[in-house]
């Protein structure tokens, strides 16, 4: 349990890591400490992959964002998509990160180079939705929104099939995640009402689950078992191989919108910022601990930094509790009053704290509100008594031709006296 750590990325734009700590009180019970808040990204974050001590995060403004959790630095960036990210994913040995994009096309960065090895600009027509590497790292699979499947040889860089599955009604024309098992003898496809287990050997299915509610996420236990969560709020495991009925727990009210399983560990999060930690031990599902972090999750992952726990900064069981008022109010709070209250000088990951987007977009309200103030002063020089109403009740400005009333006088004396002499 050392070192467990659970790093959320939000529809707020930061990303959020949450430690399990023991209770000084009770040091057997854990609780979720707020390792640090990170404003890394200029629109929400969609994706987030971890692999040893690396993690990946990808956001809407097409950045790709690589930080170091053991020497607390954010390593570096990558701008080379054209849209959303929507994938990440670690090679299995870590020596590779994959992405893919809005834009359609799917990248291989190199870990050790920190640079972009291969990429696939048109590796489908339409947005990719999901990637998985197979656990031997030689094949991997990509799923794009137009409902194809793409089966990839990583050695030779090529597409070996392309599968098509808009046609197959039973996926309810949407597709929205691809997972390989941990054996690479089976993958998984995420639909509108099921999740279909395809066999590797035989490429047909093996299992339909099938659900009341919309599947939203799903993570693999094992090689035989899997964790889907439901819209409503339910969290469902069954075998691949077994009919029974399916396991079905409903940890949520609200959506169950991720889910990221490291070993017998589970941590899960909800539309409406709940963020638990699950252990799993045998027929048992065990809550560890859960925490409202008052923002609105999408991603989320399951990493061990190695770190040992901290006795030094242990809180009391009385202040961690989800039932105390101070967690209530919490929950209360709008997400964004919240996110905002970011500590410069976080925990252990150090970050650049200004955006020169944010930067720009500061300096154009400048300069509109200094042009209002321009026009303010201009209409000030002009006095009430040389302006005319028109009859619309608009002000416009003096004529050039308008004659003061001391002139106007004076001409028609002039005219007098002309009759008088006549």
């Amino acid at each position: 349990m050392a070192g467990l750590e659970i790093l959320v990325g939000t529809y707020e734009e930061f990303i959020v890591c949450y430690r399990a700590e023991p209770l000084r009180t009770d040091p057997e019970k854990l609780y979720l400490k707020e390792s640090f808040a990170a404003h890394l990204h200029t629109s929400s974050v969609r994706s987030v992959a971890s692999h040893g001590r690396y993690v990946a995060t990808g956001g809407a403004d097409d950045r790709i964002c690589l930080l170091d959790m053991r020497e607390g630095t954010k390593v570096t960036e990558f701008l080379h998509h054209d849209g959303t990210i929507n994938a990440l994913v670690f090679s299995d040995d870590g020596s590779h990160l994959f992405s893919g994009s809005n834009d359609g096309s799917m990248t291989a960065i190199n870990m050790s180079k920190l640079a972009v090895d291969k990429t696939w600009k048109s590796a489908h027509k339409t947005a990719v939705q999901s990637i998985s590497i197979h656990p031997h790292g030689k094949m991997a699979l990509s799923l794009g929104s137009d409902m194809t499947l793409k089966t990839w040889d990583l050695i030779t860089g090529r597409a070996l099939f392309t599968t098509a599955l808009n046609k197959n009604s039973k996926y309810g024309r949407v597709l929205a995640d691809v997972q390989w098992s941990p054996d690479g003898e089976h993958f998984a496809l995420l639909g509108n009402r099921v999740v279909d287990i395809i066999s590797i050997e035989t490429t047909r299915s093996v299992r339909l689950l099938e659900y009341d509610s919309k599947p939203t996420a799903m993570c693999w236990l094992s090689a035989e078992e899997i964790a889907v969560g439901l819209e409503n709020g339910a969290l469902v495991m069954a075998n691949i191989h077994e009919e029974e009925q399916q396991e079905k727990l409903q940890i949520y009210d609200s959506r169950l919108k991720a889910i990221s399983c490291l070993g017998n560990y589970i941590a899960t999060a909800s539309s409406a910022g709940d963020v638990s930690l699950w252990h799993l031990d045998g027929v048992d599902f065990i809550q560890i601990c859960t925490q409202q972090i008052g923002c609105r999750p999408i991603c989320l992952a399951l990493i061990n930094t190695g770190k040992p726990l901290r006795q030094d900064s242990v809180q009391e069981s009385a202040e961690s509790t989800l039932n105390t008022a101070a967690s209530k109010n919490k929950a209360q709070m709008p997400a964004r009053s919240i996110a905002s209250k970011v500590v410069k000088e976080m925990a252990y990951v150090s970050v650049e704290t200004e955006d020169p987007v944010q930067i720009a977009s500061a300096n154009r309200l400048k300069d509109r509100s200094l042009n209002k103030r321009k026009r303010a002063a201009s209409k000030k020089d002009i006095k009430p008594s040389d302006r005319r109403v028109k009859s619309s009740g608009f002000i416009e400005e003096p004529a050039d031709d308008v004659i003061e009333p001391s002139k106007a006088d004076n001409l028609v004396e002039a005219k007098k006296k002309k009759k008088l002499k006549t």
